[in-house]
């Protein structure tokens, strides 16, 4: 082989899809991918929308787009506030490889939110998510302004994130999912 030949070995990249319950996770874990996974990563991330409606749905449409791709991770991002009921079928369907994580945000993105941001007597433990939506929306971003990326780099910039990272296990939980 000649010395000037310049060979490059491709590295294959662990393919993770995440699916948020709906365009405010979606837009969140966008922007989360979008400050902590480079180019250059050894992850290629896949952030999808659920497009809401019951946690089963957002399952099944999250197993649906697993099986048109070969991910070697799949996780889905739910608000906790509406039971995942899961039938036999749907259980069995879940564990096929790679199986579905279910990652439950308790009550709902919204307190998520507010939990990082440390909202004044705010406590998720007796908020409801109607209460989680109307604070964060009052406050922060409104409701369409939830559903845009670029929004949550004015309120979430990354050292917060990177602060509350050990004190908030469903935002860790996340950050596992996109290896980060």
């Amino acid at each position: 082989m000649p010395p000037n030949v310049d060979v490059r070995v491709r590295r294959t990249k662990t393919a993770i899809l995440i699916v948020g319950e709906g365009p405010t996770e979606k837009a969140f874990l966008q922007y989360l991918q979008e400050i902590y996974i480079s180019r250059e990563a050894d992850v290629a991330v896949k952030i999808e929308c659920g497009s809401g409606g019951s946690p089963q749905c957002v399952v099944e449409k999250t197993m649906h787009l697993r099986d048109n791709r070969a991910y070697d991770r799949c996780a889905v991002v739910l608000d906790a506030h509406i039971p995942l009921k899961p039938d036999r079928e749907l259980k069995k369907l879940m564990k096929k490889r790679p199986p579905v994580e279910i990652i439950l945000i308790s009550p709902c993105i919204e307190g998520l939110f507010l939990t990082i941001l440390q909202h004044p007597n705010f406590s998720r433990n007796r908020a409801s998510v109607q209460q989680c939506k109307h604070e964060f929306e009052a406050h922060y971003l409104s409701d369409v302004q939830k559903t845009d990326k670029h929004s949550y780099g004015r309120i979430f910039p990354r050292h917060l994130l990177d602060s509350c990272r050990g004190s908030i296990r469903e935002l860790d939980t996340i950050f596992k999912a996109m290896q980060v």
